[in-house]
């Protein structure tokens, strides 16, 4: 992406406290301890060795205890109504209009230990799966530059 993702549009901190207002527990997984004061509330860094996205869910879930509900910190097209959808869906993976599975928008087991898996594909296998088509494009991920500079441009 060439940019920090997680500090492009003050994503991060706007749903941090959209779910603190909510009345939802937050807690951000902010990477390494340098960066724990770059977000507002509560963030814990990865642990040692973690790398890859499945290492940090795994880190991140065998720290926490109870259900969680993941949130990634590139929906920038995420609107209230979709958020609240997500809030209140059962423990699964979400599927978007596109039929793609969003790990990253996942609700957990409150007994669900991870197991170590080199794909989120793997990881979650046993979840079942929650429709969200009905919210079209905003639960798509920025992971490109040139969907950053489409969004810059529709956002002006």
């Amino acid at each position: 992406m060439k940019e920090d993702k997680t500090l492009l549009f003050n994503n991060v901190n706007q749903l941090y406290h959209t779910l603190t207002k909510l009345g939802f527990r937050t807690i951000i997984a902010c990477g390494s301890e340098e960066r724990m004061s770059m977000f507002d509330g509560t963030s814990i860094p990865d642990g040692d060795g973690v790398n890859a996205l499945p290492e940090v869910i795994k880190s991140f879930v065998d720290s926490i205890e109870g259900e969680i509900q993941f949130f990634p910190c590139d929906m920038y097209l995420l609107s209230i109504e979709a958020l609240q959808s997500l809030l209140h869906q059962q423990p699964g993976v979400p599927v978007d209009h596109n039929g793609r599975e969003q790990y990253t928008l996942a609700r957990t087991h409150p007994e669900w230990k991870p197991s170590s898996k080199p794909t989120l594909r793997e990881m979650f296998a046993n979840f079942s799966r929650n429709d969200m088509s009905e919210y079209g494009a905003e639960l798509t991920n920025f992971n490109r530059p040139e969907q950053l500079h489409a969004l810059n441009k529709s956002n002006q």
